[in-house]
């Protein structure tokens, strides 16, 4: 059975608005975000940038005007959800194998591309441009923090030059690590610091 890709309005109740032709091809894009330059240049984020997928839809043999389908994806672009009091239009998710991009949707560009005589259109290609809306947990991890900033839990017998080897992999880092957790006598780690969380600050903030 073919697995047809899906619009779902997660604001109306995951309503769910299905494609009639799958997309032959869609493309992403995520682009880091540095500051400085040359060997002050530093990571600071990642961005998920729009997401655009192009539908074709076809109501010819059966004859129906195919603006009546390609008006449930247009009218995602207005502020219609009345649960909450932002002036936006409803996050949706665009799902297909696997795959789900969670946005707005901000524009659709809408060519049709076949009449009835009677000029009602019955074919459309649909451009349809979702703008990211992450949740919380992606966007942590978008932010970076997640992939700058670790922890590890202190456990009998650890020494902070090991854990500057394991986490960093280079024992000189012992010291930026005792500092950044206001460690004051190395000599007695860690005795007082067993099963507390040790924060390992991110390299290229320490070089």
């Amino acid at each position: 059975m073919v697995e047809k890709a899906e619009i779902i309005v997660v604001e109306d109740g995951n309503r769910k608005i299905r494609v009639m032709f799958n997309p032959s091809e869609y493309e992403t894009t995520i682009a880091a975000k540095f500051t400085g330059k040359d060997s002050a240049l530093q990571y600071s984020a990642t961005d998920l940038e729009d997401f655009t997928v192009s539908l074709f839809f076809d109501s010819y043999e059966a004859g129906k005007d195919i603006r009546e389908e390609t008006k449930k994806i247009a009218d995602l672009t207005l502020p219609t959800y009345s649960g909450t009091s932002t002036k936006r239009p409803p996050i949706c998710l665009f799902s297909w194998g696997g795959f789900t991009y969670r946005g707005l949707v901000s524009k659709v560009r809408q060519k049709f591309t076949m009449f009835l005589s009677t000029g009602i259109p019955v074919r459309a290609e649909l451009d349809v441009t979702f703008t990211s809306r992450l949740t919380g947990e992606n966007e942590k991890k978008y932010s970076g923090n997640e992939a700058c900033d670790k922890y590890t839990t202190v456990k009998e017998g650890d020494r902070l030059d090991l854990i500057a080897y394991e986490e960093l992999k280079n024992v000189k880092y012992w010291k930026k690590i005792a500092d950044a957790n206001n460690i004051t006598d190395p000599l007695r780690f860690p005795a007082q610091h067993i099963g507390k969380r040790l924060f390992i600050p991110d390299i290229a903030s320490i070089e």
